[in-house]
């Protein structure tokens, strides 16, 4: 991890003003016996902690972009196969509407509970955020963990609005919902 000397486990860190446009990668090893296909999710909240725009706040293949633009998601790769980031999203930090104060970023494995898969199958996977202008690195985790068995979704970091900047949160950590379906409804406004 570069900036800043950043970890997972590192307290926030400001993104300098500079930076405008993020690129979110993800990337895992194809495996022959059991073809696991991770997935990337962004979740646009507000400061209420529920999605903004309904469902539409959630961004994956299913939903590939954002109402307003700001967020796509550039392809869905389903193997893990090729070299590098295998699935990529992009965030343009100046088009988010101002009542987004929160991107939560997921990665998950695509129907893992029903397939019996999870996180502790996957090889050298791993997810980075970059500056997309010059490709810098700003954060990047490994996904792979021998003791994540059970769990198929991850809450690899977010982004939070503090007054005119963005501060990026890494966590890591295994969520506690075991689907996008149960991801989708728990920010759901009641």
């Amino acid at each position: 991890m570069r900036l800043y000397g950043m970890t997972p486990d590192s307290d926030p860190q400001a993104l300098p003003h500079h930076i405008s446009q993020l690129r979110c990668g993800l990337g895992w090893d194809a495996q022959l016996d059991s073809a696991l296909d991770l997935d990337l999710t962004v979740l646009a909240l507000g400061a209420d902690g529920t999605l903004v725009d309904g469902k539409r706040g959630m961004i994956y293949a299913g939903r590939p972009r954002h109402p307003s633009g700001a967020i796509k998601l550039l392809a869905d790769n389903l193997t893990g196969e090729g070299e590098g980031d295998d699935e990529e999203l992009l965030v343009y930090l100046l088009m988010l509407p101002t009542d987004i104060a929160k991107l939560v970023f997921v990665v998950s494995i695509d129907c893992g509970e029903t397939q019996k898969q999870d996180f502790s199958q996957t090889e050298n996977a791993f997810w980075r955020i970059l500056n997309d202008a010059n490709q810098e690195v700003l954060l990047q985790c490994s996904l792979s963990n021998a003791q994540w068995q059970g769990v198929t979704m991850l809450l690899v970091a977010s982004l939070e609005r503090v007054d005119t900047q963005w501060q990026i949160v890494p966590c890591v950590e295994p969520a506690p919902q075991k689907n996008r379906n149960e991801l989708l409804h728990h920010y759901l406004a009641e």
